[in-house]
């Protein structure tokens, strides 16, 4: 990698080795616990009947917060000790140029409200609640390019230690990274190197992104180099013979499945229960989400659905897979409710299926 411009996105070196300490300021930090004889720190304990129950960050996305800091704060509050981490708030809180698109919205929805419904005549067309405009998407491109440039001017680790450290202290592991963007056409080596050391720097087992062939052709060599695996993420597309019928394995063995089950039911009519049980026993499924839908595509709490969550836990605790079970919150949040709130009960959830 190229010597790091030390005016470039820079975060002072001293802040970060400081953050366990400035971190006490925070609400997120374990709470002490004051015994008759010593003080401990109360951290967060998410696995039940063996399984690990974490979840994907994204499910914080409706949150103002971004930065690792904050998503740390959410983990935590909802009472989780393992992971998947976005790419977004490691790299907001290293110093990297980034896109917030819940800005953009809000920004967009504050100069173009939504219309009344009594002020749209019957059989008019509704203005779109969001449209993304060539001002945007110029604008998200130049911040993308930026970002870019910025990856490749990372010479040191070091900012990304101390959030993997921040997070390890209290009591939350990094089990996944994910990098949508990884071996996208056109992406550099030097990228595509930058992205596998920063998650092996988090201490990640793994890194996620979306379901791509010619992705697995590019990333299979470089999972084995680093001794990392890539797990492809599912929407509707995924077939039960996408992986047993295709050439993803046969890549390589880095080449496994982070597998969509709400996701899968919605877009097979079936629950992928079967597919569970195939990927788990060839050693191919890295981790899941859990999330319920129904097959004619509502997503719903869990156990609303037609998923079979609770069976597909309960498989994973009898076999003894060593599989982690993320939480990816995407039904609708109820209106006196929160994402925190809402993945709590998530977590509840699946303690109550797995104890």
């Amino acid at each position: 990698m190229k010597k790091q411009n030390k005016h470039h996105g820079q975060i002072d070196r001293r802040r970060f080795i400081g953050i366990a300490a400035v971190a006490a300021a925070y609400p997120f930090i374990p709470r002490i616990v004051r015994g008759s004889h010593r003080i401990s720190l109360e951290k967060p304990d998410s696995v039940f009947g063996g399984v690990q129950i974490g979840a994907i960050t994204y499910s914080y996305r409706s949150l103002p917060g971004t930065s690792a800091e904050e998503t740390l704060d959410y983990l935590l509050k909802s009472g989780l000790s393992s992971c998947e981490l976005m790419s977004g708030p490691i790299e907001e809180s290293a110093g990297a140029p980034t896109v917030n698109m819940m800005e953009i919205m809000a920004a967009f929805m504050k100069e173009n409200p939504p219309e009344p419904p009594d002020s749209v005549p019957e059989g008019a067309q509704r203005r779109p609640r969001f449209q993304m405009t060539p001002e945007m998407r110029e604008a998200i491109t130049k911040k993308q390019e930026e970002l870019v440039t910025w990856r490749k001017t990372v010479s040191s680790m070091d900012r990304f230690e101390a959030i993997r450290e921040m997070y390890n202290n209290a009591g939350v592991k990094i089990n996944i990274v994910k990098f949508d963007t990884i071996g996208a056409e056109g992406m550099s080596a030097e990228e595509l190197e930058y992205m596998f050391s920063v998650a092996k720097v988090m201490g990640a087992r793994g890194i996620t992104t979306e379901l791509d062939e010619n992705k697995a052709k590019i990333l299979a060599p470089l999972a084995e180099k680093h001794n990392m695996a890539i797990g492809f993420h599912n929407h509707t597309q995924l077939r039960p013979t996408t992986y047993s019928g295709g050439p993803y394995f046969s890549y390589g063995k880095g080449i496994m499945s982070n597998l969509d089950i709400g996701h899968y039911a919605a877009g097979n009519g079936e629950s992928a229960l079967s597919l569970v049980q195939e990927l788990g026993n060839q050693g191919r499924l890295l981790t899941i989400h859990l999330k319920d839908r129904t097959f004619d595509g509502k997503t719903v709490p869990f156990g609303e659905g037609d998923a079979r969550v609770a069976e597909i836990l309960q498989l994973i605790k009898q076999k003894k897979w060593d599989v982690q079970c993320d939480i990816e919150l995407e039904y609708p949040v109820p209106e006196d409710s929160d994402p925190i709130k809402e993945v709590r009960k998530c977590v509840e959830f699946c303690k109550n299926v797995l104890s």
